[in-house]
């Protein structure tokens, strides 16, 4: 007692708010202490629990006592005191902790529950048979008593079924068994509380005895939390036993206030079960007519408005009987159609209305939820194509289309009890940002609502399309009036008329998308008189011009359709031509367009975002409809020669002339006329070659660019025509210039068009055509100033270049902060270009940052897109090596890791992959024989500093925004990227998609970066990953890499290190390429003992830093094996590389000995047998995941083994666990 007296003072003190921290520590460490030490630790846990005087507290640590002896010490007390814990605990079971109703309670409640299960995890079935009678005779005493008999099943169903966590395995399949041979009467028992609780509940209620209510509603509130673990993983004859009465309560239970929130929670698992059709389809009963009316009339009960608590629960109960629809919806789709027997259910119409409805919800989540079961039903196509869902698409329409109009968050706090949307938005987003993510999901999901229905209806959708738009140009056209009469022009993004608009845009744009894709199309003349009706609406709000663009862009496709109908009488066509000139004549006076009121800000920016719209609209119909410009080429051609003669007076800046210089060039592709093309890119570079002969003397030093571009004096606002202002301008627009060339300008596709072209000059060994590009002869010359200003760009790293920066630049160099955020993936929020409030007007060193990461982005895209542009002609230049190795490479040791990023990813990457491979002797070769040693010692003297951070303390979990662990992702990313471009070189393999893009990028205003990391995307070792570990062959060029002395060590040396490098990314991409270098190496004779040991050992470097991954070690595991077979014969040193493992059995190692000699490999495949021996091998090397370490081992003793019974029936009840009477206890 004195014992126990001092142990509840400690606790007392420990949860004291006012206690001292060093007194709280001393009294934590010695209960601690006591815990592990005491013999009496389950004594004291006992008398602590069940004393009258103890607190909660103090009550909650005496059962933890217990828990503690059951799960630490069970195997080493004696038998007499595992029977004492169990009786006293039993005993507490039956006296009950608290009144169910009280929630206070649920702690103390929640830890008596856990000593019970721990005991059965250790005893039942075989050594506790009358368990399953002990807990029922428990509920017999109350409410209380069943409330901890229910917690009891719920936490042992989570241990053995639901999470898993029991430690061993054949413990939780005893367990697992015997709950399964016992399910019948569990199932029973279940229902049967429900059934007798909810009566209970109904009558007390009535009676108005509400303490006795609340006691029965938390045994059903408790008895739903326990199935809702049961159902997801039982056998569906559990589920549907007594002709589906467990469903069909659940169903009532849904339209009663008191339950419904655990009856969805609980019906929702059932509804989302995964499995054999044969398990699935009795869940089909669902869509019998009860059960969909019962689902029907609980998705319209009203929300309860008095208080924000209950609208808030109800709006919880609407999200998780949409998770029911939606698991309702995923059984259908499965199962409709699949055979015979499982066709249309016949009251799906009670479905479709009961989704409608949700739609129309004022809560965004619930209409977003049910918009989500549209699109699984509209994606279906017996369902879609269902006469019930095609009477419902109109509706459904009619109802998304109002929810695609954004909704700002709203400012003041709207009751919840008003029930409108914006008091929904400001119950469930905290900030704008969360909002605005959120919405932006839920607008793409309803326009994809919009995309599905044209593949069904096109009629519908487009008739609908047709008169919202109709509609808008009448509004427009007098808004448009009044603007020019009053001279307000509003150009907010905030204003409802543009809201609307930019809705009925994206809709059209969503619909006009799929046409193409369907057989009853819309008539073409309907849609070319819209069109027309577009170009006839004359607006002085350049806001209102913007998205008049994107309707014309949208309806571009009605004259393609004419186009395709072309003859002599036929008047569509006619009028679709006709109406060509007008659509240009259009787009470029908004490229002229001047702001109503050149004085203020908004307007003058919006003007700006008008004209960059139209060159980029300009851009896109030229990508997507070429061969209808192709006929007006020169009408559009003359319009930009005067465009571009007085860029001034019409306001262009430099990237729109060159966007418009490059959708000319995507016409001219389609000329098939080499000749012509040639001479047209002659006609754009021509102004340019000028330009950069003038740049010379500026690309000579870092110094003298500096003082071109100004870096080396105070950033203040340079005035128009100030000369260091225009230097940048003239810079950045000779290399956009020859950058749009190089990444638009192609031959045609089809080798007999080229043919006749002109395009063609010879063929390869394989007799594959070879093509010229018309703007080689135009742009090689220029590349010697691009290659130079690179180098300058490496070289303004040097100290004499830094030294020399004026005082105001000296951060110019650092990473901006948008390529942060990209690094460190966080989410931009997403914004509408046409916002003229996003950007505050730059000061003038951001000018000169996004200057300078122009320029920088601008060479790596133009030299890495000339490889797969200008081929042959660009990789058979003499001295081609060289002039990369002393430009592109040059002062790399001064380069920082992100600008050394796009050298490899952006520049290196396509150019290794575009090398014809008569050129990889001349070209390649010598390129890595300077990269692959510096990117080597670069990489481990990275991950050297990076690791001695993590020792230091200075990168843990804690921070997320510190420069280290900038450096430390960097890092990361810069050494994956270079893998990449390793595997591209030794065993070939995709590009990646953000190259292959480039050329189709319609807004070429972005002259940026591709999207981040392509290739960190890659997957866990999955089946096609080992495969290829296996199979993978090292390329032509791999081989001339790797016989080459130097490149191969290095090369090999890089992979070795990565496999061990702390990136687990880096380490799986390492891994599949060095199995097929190590092969080769093997079968080349180019392997010597030192090289065997080094690669062998950092295989097992590897297994220790990143083997308690699981997708890891499957492909640490397998190239472990495979070096070994390789390497073992002729090293047997190798032998002794693995005596040096900790802890490791001699025996062990003579036994893979002789495994591995007995059975020589069979092609590539690896033996299983011998990669769990070397799995053995390695136990101890391994590393343990962080939740593993300093962890107490649980040990759970096996029991002897149950005895084996046969089914009876549909489920088994064994009498060797428990006799008839003790089931029929448990269900009575």
């Amino acid at each position: 007692e004195a014992l126990a007296a001092e142990l509840a003072s400690a606790v007392d003190l420990i949860m004291h708010p006012m206690t001292q921290q060093q007194a709280r520590l001393e009294a934590y460490m010695a209960c601690e202490r006591f815990k592990e030490e005491s013999p009496m630790c389950a004594q004291v846990g006992l008398f602590l629990a069940s004393s009258p005087q103890s607190n909660q507290q103090v009550r909650h640590f005496g059962l933890q006592l217990i828990e503690y002896t059951i799960k630490f010490r069970w195997n080493c007390i004696t038998h007499e005191e595992k029977v004492y814990i169990k009786d006293n605990a039993i005993k507490m079971l039956n006296v009950g902790v608290g009144p169910a109703e009280d929630r206070s309670l649920l702690p103390t409640k929640d830890a008596l529950s856990r000593i019970i299960v721990e005991m059965i995890k250790r005893e039942w079935p075989q050594q506790w048979s009358d368990l399953l009678p002990e807990l029922s005779q428990a509920c017999t005493k109350g409410e209380a008593q069943t409330e901890l008999v229910l917690l009891v099943f719920l936490r042992l169903v989570e241990d053995v079924a639901l999470l898993q966590t029991i430690e061993s395995n054949q413990r939780r399949k005893d367990m697992y068994q015997a709950l399964n041979n016992n399910m019948n009467d569990i199932f029973e028992f279940f229902l049967r509380l429900v059934e007798q609780h909810v009566n209970a509940f109904r009558e007390t209620t009535r009676l108005c005895n509400f303490t006795k209510a609340n006691a029965h509603s938390r045994v059903v509130e408790m008895v739903l939390l326990t199935l809702s673990g049961f159902v997801e993983w039982v056998s569906i004859q559990h589920i549907m036993s007594s002709n589906g009465k467990l469903m069909h309560f659940l169903c009532i239970l849904l339209n009663d206030k008191a339950f419904q929130c655990n009856a969805a929670e609980c019906l929702a698992q059932i509804t989302n079960r995964k499995g054999q059709t044969k398990e699935r389809k009795p869940l089909l009963q669902l869509f019998n007519e009860e059960p969909l009316r019962y689902i029907y009339q609980a998705s319209q009960i009203p929300a309860d408005t008095s208080s924000t608590l209950t609208v808030e629960q109800h709006h919880n109960f609407l999200k998780k009987l949409l998770q029911v629809l939606n698991g309702m919806a995923q059984q259908l789709v499965a199962l409709w159609g699949k055979d015979d027997a499982t066709q249309r259910p016949v009251h799906l119409e009670v479905l479709l209305e009961c989704l409608l409805l949700l739609v129309q919800h004022p809560s965004l989540s619930v209409s977003h939820g049910s918009a989500l079961i549209w699109q699984l039903l509209l994606k279906h196509e017996p369902c879609s194509k269902d006469f019930a869902m095609v009477n419902y698409i109109p509706k459904l329409i009619h109802t998304i289309a109002p929810r695609i109009v954004k909704l700002p968050y709203p400012a003041s706090t709207s009751s919840p009890a008003s029930l409108s949307t914006e008091a929904y938005i400001r119950l469930e987003y905290d900030s704008e940002e969360e909002f605005a993510l959120y919405f932006f999901r839920c607008r793409t999901d309803f326009l994809e609502i919009f995309r599905l229905a044209t593949l069904v209806q096109p009629l519908v959708t487009y008739g609908y399309c047709e008169q919202w738009l109709q509609q808008r140009l009448r509004n427009a056209q007098a808004e448009a009036d009044a603007e020019v009469k009053s001279g307000n022009v509003s150009c907010s993004v905030l204003d409802p008329v543009y809201l609307e608009w930019d809705a009925l845009v994206s809709v059209l744009d969503g619909v006009l998308s799929r046409i193409l894709l369907v057989a009853e199309r819309p008539s073409v003349p309907a849609g070319l008189r819209l069109l027309e009706e577009c170009l006839k609406l004359e607006t002085i709000n350049p806001l209102t011009y913007s998205i008049l663009l994107s309707c014309i862009s949208a309806l571009f496709v009605f004259l393609s359709m004419s186009a395709c109908q072309i003859t002599a009488t036929n008047c569509v066509a006619m009028s679709g031509v006709s109406l060509l000139p007008r659509v240009l004549d259009k787009t470029f006076r908004a490229l002229v367009m001047k702001p109503p009121n050149p004085l203020e800000k908004v307007q003058v920016k919006s003007a700006k975002n008008l004209r960059r719209h139209a060159a980029s609209l300009l851009v896109k119909l030229a990508h997507k409809y070429p061969l209808l410009l192709l006929p007006v080429f020169e009408q559009i051609n003359g319009h930009v020669e005067l465009l571009l003669k007085e860029p001034g007076q019409h306001q262009l800046c430099r990237l729109m002339r060159t966007t418009l210089q490059e959708a000319l060039i995507l016409i001219s592709n389609h000329f098939c006329d080499f000749e012509r093309q040639t001479l047209f890119i002659e006609h754009i570079v021509q102004d340019k070659r000028a330009e950069w002969l003038a740049f010379g003397d500026a690309l000579k030093s870092p110094l003298d660019f500096m003082s071109f571009v100004g870096l080396d004096k105070p950033p203040i606002f340079a005035v128009e025509g100030a000369p260091t202002l225009q230097n940048r301008s003239r810079l950045l627009d000779a290399l956009h210039v020859v950058l749009g060339v190089v990444k638009r300008c192609t031959w045609p596709d089809d080798p007999e068009r080229a043919q006749r072209g002109g395009f063609v000059i010879g063929c390869t060994e394989l007799g594959n055509p070879i093509c010229r590009n018309p703007a080689t002869k135009h742009v090689v010359p220029l590349l010697s100033h691009v290659l130079s200003l690179m180098r300058v760009l490496n070289e303004l790293f040097a100290p004499e270049a830094l030294q020399a920066l004026s005082e105001g630049y000296r951060g110019i160099h650092g990473m901006m902060e948008n390529e942060k955020k990209l690094l460190m993936g966080i989410c931009a929020l997403p914004t509408d270009p046409l916002d003229t409030t996003i950007r505050s007007e730059p000061t003038a060193f951001e000018k000169m940052q996004t200057f300078m990461m122009m320029v920088t982005e601008g060479c790596y895209h133009l030299m890495g897109s000339a490889g797969p542009s200008l081929g042959r002609d660009l990789y058979q230049l003499m001295g081609l090596s060289d002039a990369i190795v002393t430009n592109v490479f040059s002062r790399m040791d001064l380069v920082p890791d992100y600008r050394l990023r796009p050298i490899i990813r952006v520049f290196f990457k396509p150019f290794v992959y575009s090398c014809p491979p008569s050129f990889y002797d001349s070209v390649l070769v010598p390129l890595f024989a300077h990269l692959a040693p510096l990117m080597c010692e670069r990489l481990t003297r990275r991950w050297i500093y990076i690791a001695s951070l993590y020792e230091s303390g200075q990168l843990n979990g804690e921070v997320n925004d510190t420069q280290e662990v900038l450096e430390d992702q960097l890092n990361r990313t810069l050494t994956r990227e270079y893998l990449d471009v390793l595997k591209i070189a030794l065993v070939g393999g995709q590009i990646g998609a953000d190259h292959v893009a480039a050329g189709a990028n319609a807004n070429s205003n972005s002259v940026a970066m591709e999207n981040e990391e392509h290739s960190m995307d890659s997957a866990p070792q999955s089946r096609a990953s080992q495969s290829a570990l296996l199979s993978d062959i090292v390329s032509d060029l791999g081989g001339k890499l790797l016989r080459n002395g130097l490149i191969g060590n290095y090369v090999l040396m890089t992979l070795l290190k990565a496999i061990a490098w702390n990136d687990g990314m880096c380490s799986m991409k390492a891994v599949n390429i060095a199995a097929p270098v190590m092969r080769f190496l093997a079968a080349e004779k180019l392997m010597d003992e030192n090289k065997a040991v080094t690669a062998f050992t950092a295989v097992l470097q590897g297994m220790q830093v990143h083997g308690q991954h699981e997708a890891n070690q499957s492909g640490l595991v397998t190239l472990s094996v495979q070096f070994y077979e390789l390497l073992r014969p002729q090293f047997s040193i190798l032998t002794e590389v693995l005596q040096h493992i900790p802890s490791v059995n001699a025996a062990d190692i003579q036994k893979f000995d002789e495994k591995i000699a007995v059975a020589p490999v069979k092609g590539n495949k690896v033996d299983r047998a011998k990669k769990d021996i070397f799995k053995k091998l390695t136990a101890q090397l391994v590393g343990r995941s962080v939740n593993q370490l300093f962890r107490h081992e649980v040990q759970i003793a096996n029991l002897p083994p149950m005895q084996s019974h046969k089914a009876k029936g549909a489920v088994g009840t064994t009498a060797d666990i428990m006799d008839s009477n003790q089931n029929a206890s448990l269900a009575r």
